[in-house]
């Protein structure tokens, strides 16, 4: 999600209006899920996809018309079926319904949207919500506001009650999805439902792991203590911060549900270490690299110091999905299959 938002408060800031495609829902294999978002610039160009083929190439057709009228707000039904995609050799299946937007260079679009990179940015709780329109699924003006802390931030304004209510909704919901009260039919997307993935060790399999989890929706955080290794040139998808040493490495951070740790640096009192530091705090996964004979020689240490076995039993080691990984990249795909395999758990 963050990437389109940048692009959409970057095109807002300059002045270009756009139009935004949200998918709200879908049934059946639908290519993609519920908050994904694809952006119809004004000279017809897309930033982002929700599926390709006959529907975004008719949602580029229908944009013409808002950036023609210049206002508005639509939601689509479309069925994708075999007739659909009879001239692209493909067939998907099932449903999707569709929330088209032209979003105007405003005031409050410029400042609603840097609220939520902020938001996004900082790994702060919260979420956007969209009023939907229950008169009419065409031509109508969107409302939309954040909440955080249940402050409201935007034009949409709402009672105590249904914040409260969305609130509690939110917090349960890894994904966007819709929400239907007394007060309307609301649009929901937590600001933060994909985890942050905390990376100890900036080496080859760090950089292998951070773009895989990037891809895969999580925010991705990078520590260790060669700013040789940790740095932005190497890790240009993840927040870099180079440490003087991993004591009280994480005391900077908020670690609680949604966080994940991975550790993977180069030497086993680092890890250690940093284990012990990770079995402090409450993130959803801790997982450290190494065989099982490098996992008995800590544990066994950890177990003099007052880490209890029940703490240790949490610990995902070795990490990563049994796959039959050799390559770093090959590993990066086990330890990240089993971040996405604990995220779903999580729930």
């Amino acid at each position: 999600m963050r990437k389109n938002i940048e692009e959409l408060h970057h095109c807002l800031n300059q002045g270009k209006p756009v139009v935004m495609a949200t998918i709200l829902s879908k049934q059946g294999s639908a290519p993609r899920s519920a908050g994904t978002k694809m952006l119809v610039h004004e000279d017809g160009h897309i930033t982002g996809t929700i599926g390709g083929g006959w529907v975004e190439a008719h949602v580029q057709t229908l944009a013409r018309e808002f950036f023609e009228t210049q206002k508005g707000a639509s939601i689509r039904e479309f069925t994708l079926d075999s007739k659909a995609y009879a001239d692209m050799d493909m067939v998907c299946g099932g449903n999707v319904t569709l929330l088209l937007e032209y979003l105007p260079a405003s005031e409050d679009n410029i400042g609603l949207f840097s609220t939520l990179l902020d938001m996004l940015g900082q790994n702060q709780d919260g979420f956007m919500v969209s009023r939907l329109s229950q008169e009419s699924r065409d031509n109508f003006e969107m409302q939309r506001c954040i909440i955080s802390d249940r402050e409201q931030t935007g034009v949409l304004q709402l009672s105590e009650y249904t914040v409260a209510h969305l609130t509690e909704q939110a917090g349960l919901m890894r994904s966007p999805g819709l929400i239907n009260i007394e007060e309307g039919t609301f649009f929901v997307e937590p600001a933060q439902f994909n985890g942050t993935l905390y990376i100890l060790g900036a080496g080859h399999l760090g950089i292998e792991t951070a773009r895989l989890a990037h891809g895969t929706g999580f925010k991705v955080v990078v520590l260790d203590d060669r700013e040789a290794f940790a740095n932005a040139e190497r890790f240009p998808m993840a927040e870099v911060h180079v440490v003087d040493d991993f004591e009280n490495c994480f005391d900077r951070f908020s670690i609680g549900h949604g966080s994940y740790i991975v550790v993977m640096t180069r030497g086993h009192l680092y890890d250690r270490l940093i284990l012990e530091q990770a079995l402090e705090t409450a993130a959803t996964y801790i997982g450290m690299i190494g065989s099982k004979s490098k996992k008995k020689v800590i544990y066994d240490y950890l177990l003099t110091q007052g880490v209890t076995q029940e703490q240790l039993d949490q610990v995902y080691a070795p990490i990563g999905l049994s796959i039959g990984a050799q390559t770093p990249a090959e590993i990066a795909v086990s330890i990240v299959s089993e971040l996405i395999q604990a995220r779903f758990l999580s729930v």
